[in-house]
């Protein structure tokens, strides 16, 4: 069963946060949102204190934007959280449904992180847990793309468990593979650079600084509301003092939902291409379900 980004779609459809650079699935409901509370011990918040001057979510945007080709290497941490079926063959609706006049329990919920190193200009490196299905570990160097993990064995059956497969992107038409993988042709964009223009011209709250990552970060609070839902959205914007994003989280409710860190800063990261791998001119395409009567 393949578990569907729910906390990243909802982070990067309501917001248009494409920090990871990946087309996200469909937007999971309020009633599927999944939840988690991280605040790592790195980050020690001073209470918020009102701005004297009004910033708007368009001036933070445009803030990052203008930081972002300062960049030559960093890291991207979002960890966010999945619904688990207690009964992968049946819907929620379904499960919910059993059993007539009971109260609806929450369901379990699994942790996934993703974690996406960039050195500029054309390597990558990205590493995907708790997904199942999805598990890799994945490298871009230039138009070569290599990757292992569980996600293989579903593009290529026949490679081992452990096994380093290459790509050749240049031959492989965009949208041939999963999302999380055909993300990585290209460096990520700022993480604020598709905000909505309806966003634009919302004041943010000022909510004071914090210490994360030996860096001294400002943090902004704005909000949305899903339109077909009518459930509010809160998210929170941490920039540095060259306006580089510390980090950026969503939540409902008063609940963090997902969080996406930023670090490792113009630090000396290195990326290298595996010692062995094997080519692969293609992917096996989904089989097609045999027609019932």
């Amino acid at each position: 069963m393949r578990i569907a980004l729910g906390v990243a779609s909802l982070f990067i459809l309501s917001l248009g946060l494409t920090a990871c650079g990946q087309e996200p699935p469909p937007a999971p409901s309020q009633a599927t949102s999944a939840s988690i509370s991280q605040t790592p011990a790195s980050s020690t918040a001073i209470a918020g204190t009102p701005s004297t001057t009004q910033v708007t979510l368009g001036n933070l945007a445009t803030r990052v934007e203008a930081a972002w080709p300062t960049l030559h290497s960093y890291r991207s941490t979002f960890t966010g959280a999945t619904v688990i079926s207690l009964n992968p063959a049946a819907s929620p609706i379904s499960q919910v449904a059993a059993t007539p006049g009971a109260t609806p329990v929450a369901r379990p919920r699994s942790t996934f992180v993703s974690t996406r190193e960039v050195v500029l200009p054309d390597r990558q490196r990205q590493v995907v847990t708790g997904l199942g299905g999805d598990d890799h570990e994945a490298i871009v160097i230039g138009h070569d793309l290599f990757v292992r993990g569980l996600v293989v064995k579903n593009l290529v059956p026949t490679a081992g468990d452990n096994d380093w497969i290459r790509f050749d992107l240049t031959n492989m038409a965009a949208g041939s593979l999963p999302p999380l993988l055909d993300s990585l042709r290209e460096p990520p964009q700022s993480p604020l650079a598709n905000l909505p223009d309806r966003l634009e011209p919302q004041v943010v709250r000022d909510m004071g600084s914090v210490d994360f990552d030996g860096r001294t970060c400002h943090v902004y609070g704005a909000a949305d509301t899903v339109a077909d839902t009518g459930m509010r959205i809160d998210y929170t914007i941490a920039l540095d003092e060259q306006d580089l994003p510390c980090y950026i989280e969503t939540g409902t409710g008063g609940v963090t939902q997902g969080r996406d860190e930023f670090t490792g800063i113009n630090a000396p990261i290195v990326i290298e291409s595996p010692q062995a791998a094997t080519p692969v001119s293609g992917i096996v395409a989904p089989s097609t379900p045999a027609a019932r009567d």
